[in-house]
This record gives C-alpha cells, structure tokens and sequence, in this order.
C-alpha cells in the first residue's frame, strides 16, 4: 500500500482520518505576483489561511485537499508553511483549468503528461513537495483543444502514477463529467480514482447515477457556508445515499480562504464572497447535522469522510 504525497512528505492511507476533497487555500496569479511585488503580502495571507486552518483541525478535519491548479496560483511552499505551523495534512494538486494561454496550446501533449508526473513524481516549485493529485476539468468554455489536451494528459498521469483526479464541470445540466470520464478512460485511467466535481442545482440525478455507475465519485463539493441550494443538495445527499451510492459520493466546501485578486493595500480581502473565519468547518458545525436529520447514519457519513477518501487515495503513490 503506497503512502500519500503532502507537503511535508509521505502520509500512511490509515492516518488519513476526516478529509476534505476539494478546497483552496490561496487563488493568485503567479504572473502579477511577479510583475508586481506589491501584490501579493504572504504574512498578511497566512494569518487569514491560518486562522481557518485552525479553525477546521479544532472542528476535527485532519485533511485538506487544496485542489488549486498550477495556473490559478498554486502555492505550494505557502501550504507547506501553513501545515508547518497547524500541523493540517494538505495535499496539493497538479494541472491546469481553463487556460487558453499561448503556452499551453503550443506545449506538446507527451510534455504536459510529463510536467503532471514530474510534480507528482519528483516535486515542485523549485521544491521536493510532491503533488498528491491532479486537477482539470472544463469550464463555461466547454470541450476546447486546450482542455480536451489537459484532461488527456490528466489520463495519462492517472495512468503512469495512481494519482486520483478531480475535476470541475460547468455549466450545470451539461453532464461534462460523462465526457470527461470518456476521455480519462481512453487513456486508460482507472476511474475508480477519479472524482467528478461540482454536482449542483441543475444538475439531473440520473448523470450523478451514470457518473457512480462507471466506478467514478460523484462531488456535492460547493456547499460552503454560502449555502448554494442548501436544502437541494440536503435532499440530493439523502437520496444518493438511499439508492446505496453513499459510497461513491464525496462532499466538500470548495471555500476559498484568501483569493489574491487585488494588492493587498488597496482590498480587503476578507470581503470576498467565499471567505469566512470558520468557513472549513461549516461542513461538520451545521452540515452533518441537517444530514442526520435527513436520516443518514453515522456508517454513513464515516464512508463518505474517511472510508471514501482512503478508497480514492489507495495505491496512488509511485
């Protein structure tokens, strides 16, 4: 059994415990934090991911998935710092959303697979922090040649490391992640390590039936204290776990703690719609509640925390 990729090294699958699969520490733009020293104040930035991190391992989270991809600002030496000074289990991610960039276009298939697995093999950012995931996904742009690219190559580093994916899929009601598990499938990922993101409003429970069906995960991952259809998705849950699928279903908050869209100087960044002092714990302070009132058990909610995570995390290392 392969130990995990974190920041701060390798992590045993039964030390996993409750895991969220899918948030954000810090949204950036590497390209302006260079432009602009100003930009981007990281002391200022810690305290804010700092206070949430905290906040969550007390509320009994003792892993984070921060699924940043490398081109929305991935930091890993910052979430290498903040699980210094926590002691919160992150797992960071390689790949690329939503990019239309030159760079990207122009750069080879076989190099991308080749960039995934370096970062989930060998490190990255200078750094030997190994990524412990991959993300990609597609976007209101649908199924470009540059996305269609990065999900093929998200395949192929599937394939050569274990590595699971997760994915976002917009719009709603577009069933992407059917086709995305086409394309993972064609190059001969195993789908059973793959989770398909963002299952909303709009959203048909047939499409969460196929997705489940094929042996990937279904995400209800938005439901951040921003409540986005609260009672919809209490509902979606509880049904997912009466027709048996409880143990293909993942949840998670998909907060962002501090997004870097402005200099620091010149916006509060704590006036940002997804950030909130408490916001990764929301899930198990009023969450889990309402779902026991929906009637799930607590076998239930274990598999969907702690079982479901070991399961997609299993052999991944390389």
């Amino acid at each position: 059994m392969e130990p995990i990729n974190t920041v701060l090294g390798s992590l045993a699958l039964k030390d996993l415990g409750f895991t969220l699969m899918h948030e954000h520490l810090l949204l950036s733009d590497w390209n302006l934090r260079m432009a602009d020293p100003q930009f981007f104040d990281q002391e200022q930035a810690m305290q804010m991911i700092e206070e949430v991190i905290a906040d969550a391992k007390a509320h009994g989270v003792k892993t984070l998935v921060d699924v940043t991809p490398i081109n929305y600002g991935r930091d890993v030496l910052l979430m290498q710092a903040i699980a210094k000074r926590t002691g919160m289990q992150i797992i960071a991610a390689t790949g690329v959303l939503g990019c239309e960039d030159v760079w990207l276009r122009d750069m080879p298939e076989e190099l991308l697979v080749k960039l995934f697995v370096r970062e989930l093999s060998e490190g990255c950012q200078g750094s030997d922090i190994k990524c412990g995931v991959i993300k990609c996904g597609t976007t209101e742009l649908g199924f470009t040649p540059n996305t269609i690219k990065v999900l093929r190559a998200a395949g192929k580093a599937q394939r050569l490391t274990g590595a699971p994916i997760i994915t976002h899929c917009r719009p709603a009601n577009t069933r992407q992640g059917l086709f995305q598990l086409d394309l993972f499938e064609e190059q001969g990922a195993d789908l059973s390590k793959v989770v398909i993101g963002h299952f909303r409003k709009g959203d048909p429970l047939d499409y969460a039936f196929n997705v489940m069906q094929r042996g990937a995960y279904i995400a209800v991952d938005q439901m951040n204290f921003n409540a986005h259809q609260l009672a919809h998705n209490l509902k979606v849950i509880k049904t997912i776990c009466q027709h048996g699928w409880a143990k293909r279903l993942i949840l998670s908050h998909d907060a962002v703690i501090c997004f870097n869209s402005a200099r620091f100087a010149e916006y509060d960044h704590k006036s940002y719609v997804n950030y909130a002092p408490d916001s990764l714990s929301y899930l198990i302070r009023e969450v889990i509640p309402l779902l026991r009132e929906e009637g799930l058990t607590e076998a239930e909610l274990h598999q969907i925390f702690i079982e479901n995570p070991k399961h997609i995390f299993e052999s991944s290392g390389i």
